[in-house]
């Protein structure tokens, strides 16, 4: 490794920056070149459009549904253990809470088809 040396001066007032250049590439057409690659969304269909945003939302509804078992069951058992130290109501409300928070949940991707089936007839 070489070392450069400046003099105090040029340090302090920055003129040192002055005589370095940079040599590289330019990242100009790296930017530019999604806008041209891309395919324009008008150029699809109705159905189409309506198809890619269910498949766009499949990942995330797969994961929230994932996920909704196992936290209805921590939430059913805290509510189990407010039944046993004698807060009843709490307890039967957090199940409750749990049940149909989880129904709700699996009930999403027919939620999500209504939707687009609604959106299909209005346009």
């Amino acid at each position: 490794m070489k070392t450069k040396t400046y003099k105090f001066g040029e340090f302090m007032d920055g003129s040192y920056k002055a005589k370095t250049k940079f040599h590289g590439i330019s990242l100009a057409p790296l930017a530019v070149a999604p806008f041209f690659t891309a395919k324009p969304v008008f150029a699809q269909s109705s159905d189409q459009m309506y198809n890619s945003v269910v498949k766009a939302f499949d990942p995330l509804i797969g994961l929230v549904q994932a996920m909704a078992y196992p936290v209805a069951m921590v939430v059913v058992l805290g509510g189990a253990l407010f039944i046993m130290i004698g807060n009843k109501e709490k307890g039967f409300s957090m199940m409750q809470g749990a049940g149909l928070g989880y129904v709700l949940v699996m009930m999403t991707p027919m939620v999500l088809n209504i939707l687009v089936d609604a959106m299909k007839g209005v346009s």
